[in-house]
């Protein structure tokens, strides 16, 4: 049986996909037995990559690296540091089964999680209760699939971390709506601490409420949280939607390299020489294979520059030996040059990164079965997070390293000031999203533009920032 991204995806020819992938698999079987260690992975991140892309189906892909795996047990059954592709074709599986990305035009399904009212709140609330007072700064009200939330970020007198009190403090708040209806607040758990938290009431409301008043702690007042959007000042912000005209296989070049330089080195700042964090810097050997197949299946053009422009950025990172061919070119991505400027220190001018939020709440355009929501953003400890919900029939699917270069829509942010970031995952808690602005952001900037680029259309959303 054949996967449906085989069928969705044009241009990709999967007979030459498969046979570029066996010829990958003899030439590691050829390899010293010394050599195999951690290349062994090799063949199954390429048959990953390769059916997420749709330009193999999951039975063909999962053969192979069957054949593969039962050749090397037999060529050597304790080959030190053999990694076994049954694992590799383990995670494989785990994201292919979600499907391709959905075609452009595709609507969701009447039972597709959608996101109702969005709210952009942007109100500060005194904290009094012990052990910890300070103030949770609310960001935004969403109407989910999981029932109402709050985005908040929380800032206390005393820092106490991920195991400290803010669990228990967060768990004391309640809320009455304007019908009465009593509610107790539920902290989803994406880290906690300075990756901000999110509160769902419960249970859910059986109408829309106009407005909360909010208890903090029991013996405290209660504080009006106003979720008429209407009294509230328009927030200006400007939505659009474009198709793209890059290739698949562009699309994931692009992807990779957003991936490459979101990551963060052990003081906190990205593309320090030397750096090696994250699962595709560890697998960077393995860059020119997946290359060579997008351009046997057809998914990449053999004239595109895009390969070219990745093995400039892998020479800039000091990524050594990824076996990519095409030679490096001088004319990168803007978003490239800006986080490379940055690391070389090319950002004078800029306010200092200091603690505070700014209220965002925009819903993009669906970008192939997913609907990001942007429900605000804070700085906290030299970093700067921002709030996400994903909702739509691929919204369920888990932000995984593989997952996210082909499925999810790759998430940049521009300044005012020009400067690009990219973003990195913090945590999940079902279709709550905590992403890392890399580098942070400054609370100098007054507007941001976020840019979703998935494989068929890319999202806009000029957002005006307030900080408190």
């Amino acid at each position: 049986m054949r996967s449906k991204a085989s069928d969705d995806t044009e241009g990709v020819d999967s007979q030459r996909a498969e046979a570029h992938l066996r010829l990958l698999a003899e030439e590691e079987l050829r390899r010293p037995a010394w050599e195999w260690g951690e290349r062994l992975s090799r063949v199954g991140r390429v048959a990953l990559l390769a059916t997420a892309m749709g330009a193999l189906d999951d039975e063909v892909a999962d053969r192979i690296l069957a054949d593969f795996d039962t050749a090397l047990v037999a060529r050597q059954a304790d080959a030190p540091g053999r990694l076994g592709v049954a694992a590799v074709s383990r995670r494989r599986s785990a994201v292919a089964r979600f499907g391709p990305a959905m075609p452009a035009g595709s609507q969701s399904s009447p039972s597709s999680p959608t996101l109702g009212r969005l709210v952009r709140l942007g109100q500060v609330i005194p904290l009094r209760a012990e052990p910890a007072g300070g103030e949770v700064y609310l960001l935004s009200y969403a109407q989910t699939e999981g029932g109402p939330q709050l985005s908040l970020f929380m800032r206390p007198i005393r820092q106490a971390g991920i195991s400290g009190p803010e669990v228990r403090i967060l768990q004391q708040f309640t809320a009455t709506d304007d019908r009465w209806a009593h509610y107790q607040m539920s902290a989803r758990d994406l880290g906690g601490g300075i990756e901000g938290w999110t509160l769902v009431l419960k249970p859910t409301p059986l109408h829309d409420p106009q407005w909360l008043d909010l208890i903090t702690a029991p013996g405290q007042p209660a504080v009006r949280v106003n979720l008429d959007r209407s009294a509230r000042p328009p927030q200006d912000a400007t939505v659009t939607a474009d198709p793209v005209t890059a290739s698949p296989g562009d699309h994931l070049l692009h992807a990779i390299a957003a991936r490459l330089l979101a990551r963060a080195s052990p003081n906190g700042f990205p593309l320090r020489e030397g750096a090696r964090s994250g699962p595709l810097a560890s697998g960077h050997e393995g860059f020119g294979d997946v290359i060579a197949l997008l351009q046997a299946a057809g998914a990449l053009s053999p004239v595109s520059p895009v390969p070219g422009q990745f093995a400039a950025l892998c020479d800039r990172l000091h990524l050594t030996g990824q076996g990519i061919t095409a030679p490096p070119v001088r004319d990168l991505p803007e978003p490239w040059l800006s986080m490379l400027a940055h690391d070389q220190g090319d950002h004078a001018g800029t306010a200092p990164v200091a603690d505070g939020g700014a209220a965002v709440a925009v819903a993009l355009p669906e970008l192939e079965g997913i609907t990001l929501a942007i429900l605000g953003l804070h700085n906290c400890q030299d970093r700067t997070v921002v709030h996400i919900h994903a909702s739509g029939p691929m919204g369920q699917v888990n932000y995984t390293p593989a997952a996210a270069l082909y499925y999810w829509p790759v998430i940049w942010i521009r300044d005012n000031g020009g400067g690009w970031h990219a973003t990195r995952l913090l945590g999940q808690s079902g279709n709550a999203l905590r992403m890392e602005m890399v580098p942070p952001l400054s609370r100098a900037t007054t507007q941001i533009e976020v840019v979703a680029t998935g494989c068929l259309a890319e999202a806009r959303a000029r957002l005006p920032l307030r900080w408190e």
